[in-house]
């Protein structure tokens, strides 16, 4: 059987549910206890039988699903995805030291992707994004994820995340349940920030925000306000980038949403 984008599945043994696309994620659901491998690479399961699939913004298009149950194959998909093509975005305007950062500058970024790294790696076996998922903020697009970005004319790495332009002070919400396990007020690149842990490797990153309003620790509820929007950090004017990862895979956070 092959799942292809915008299609739910849905049988006695195992739900799937998402967009089959680079960039995706598809939200899964077996028998407690069984073994789960996409191409040979095994798939954390949750305590009630969820699980999550991942696609990075140049995932290869066919990728298989197993499922083993009591170490019989019970079930096997093959997920054939849509391939994406990345737009170029023209940013100008950022300080120098934003887009060509000096000596001083790279060690604290060095330093700051650390910490991000430590917190993302936290584990909750709980799959408290069972919960859906909301837009976090109402406002204008002005950045997608996947787009080729040129800052002050000079190439940078890809943008993975989406922007989402609004007032200054506007609330900002939480995707779907999660813990807090990251805030800091001032980083390099993304300013005041924060990130959610929603269970099963799957975070949220919430970036250039005016004020935090949760603590590490804080067990927060879809649709809570967390935040509100701001322009610290590298940003040319107020609006939240929202980041989703799953592990260390970058997922399209507008592919949650539709």
């Amino acid at each position: 059987m092959i799942l292809m984008s915008y299609k739910i599945i849905s049988a006695k043994e195992l739900k799937l549910e998402g967009q089959a696309i680079q960039g995706g994620l598809i939200v899964g659901w077996t028998r407690p206890d069984s073994k789960i491998f996409l191409d040979e690479r095994k798939i954390k399961q949750g305590l009630k039988g969820d699980f999550l699939v991942g696609f990075g913004p140049d995932a290869k298009i066919q990728s298989n699903l197993k499922i083993f149950y009591k170490e019989k194959l019970v079930t096997e998909h093959q997920f054939n995805l849509v391939k994406r093509n990345y737009k170029i975005q023209k940013i100008n305007g950022l300080p120098r030291r934003k887009v060509m950062p000096n000596a001083y500058d790279l060690k604290r970024i060095k330093d700051e992707r650390a910490l991000v790294k430590i917190a993302r790696k936290k584990y909750i076996p709980d799959a408290l994004f069972v919960a859906g998922f909301s837009l976090p903020v109402e406002g204008i697009v002005t950045g997608v994820y996947g787009s080729r970005r040129i800052l002050n004319g000079v190439p940078r790495r890809p943008h993975y995340g989406l922007d989402i332009a609004a007032k200054t002070g506007t609330p900002v919400t939480v995707i779907s349940d999660g813990v807090v396990v990251f805030t800091n007020e001032d980083m390099f690149f993304n300013g005041k920030m924060l990130i959610i842990n929603h269970g099963l490797g799957l975070t949220s990153m919430y970036i250039h925000l005016s004020k935090i309003m949760v603590k590490i620790g804080d067990r927060v509820l879809k649709g809570q306000k967390v935040g509100l929007v701001g322009s610290t950090g590298r940003s040319t004017g107020p609006h939240l980038h929202l980041g989703v990862m799953l592990n260390k895979t970058p997922i399209d956070p507008e592919q949650l949403f539709k």
